[in-house]
């Protein structure tokens, strides 16, 4: 399985979380269907969308010089019972001057509506917390997703500003 490939992992009742490596992320992006079967992870149709899809060649170049990554990246949401990769999220990238990170997630079409983005993203935000230079995670969803909107309020976070599309959300570390 793919996460004895790497040092860090988190379970939850029905996934594995893992972050996404440069090797990964560089096959994905070089189309090489092999690296599933490298992994130990089922291959589907639906993953990898858009979203992510636009992002991994900026996760490849940042992850180029680090041997392993550090959790403040993206994870791949992997379902233990089918072995196969239903979403992806995590953060935008190390801690800010202040602090911060910021959340972000999808899962694939057939499993939404199952609990999936709750388990992942209560996972992160523990993780996120956890992490002594962590002094608030933040998230923004547009305003028309109700989904998103209501599970970062699930997850305790406070909306702090709108916008003409979106809402922005905070997080604070408790002392």
């Amino acid at each position: 399985m793919i996460m004895n490939r790497h040092h860090m992992h988190m379970q939850t009742d029905r996934l594995i979380l893992v972050p996404v490596s440069f090797e990964f992320a560089s096959k994905i992006l070089n189309h090489d269907i092999h690296v599933y079967e490298e992994y130990g992870i089922t291959q589907t149709d639906e993953w990898p969308g858009g979203d992510i899809m636009d992002i991994l060649p900026a996760v490849r170049d940042n992850l180029s010089s680090v041997p392993l990554p550090d959790g403040f990246g993206p994870w791949l949401f992997i379902e233990k019972r089918e072995n196969f990769i239903i979403g992806d999220g995590g953060f935008k990238g190390s801690p800010n001057v202040h602090g911060e990170i910021d959340l972000g997630f999808s899962i694939i079409g057939s499993k939404r509506r199952r609990g999936y983005a709750c388990e992942a993203a209560s996972a992160l935000v523990k993780w996120g917390l956890s992490q002594s230079n962590v002094t608030a995670i933040t998230a923004d969803c547009l305003i028309a997703n109700i989904a998103s909107r209501n599970l970062l309020m699930k997850l305790g976070m406070t909306k702090v500003r709108q916008d003409e599309e979106m809402i922005y959300f905070e997080l604070n570390k408790i002392r």
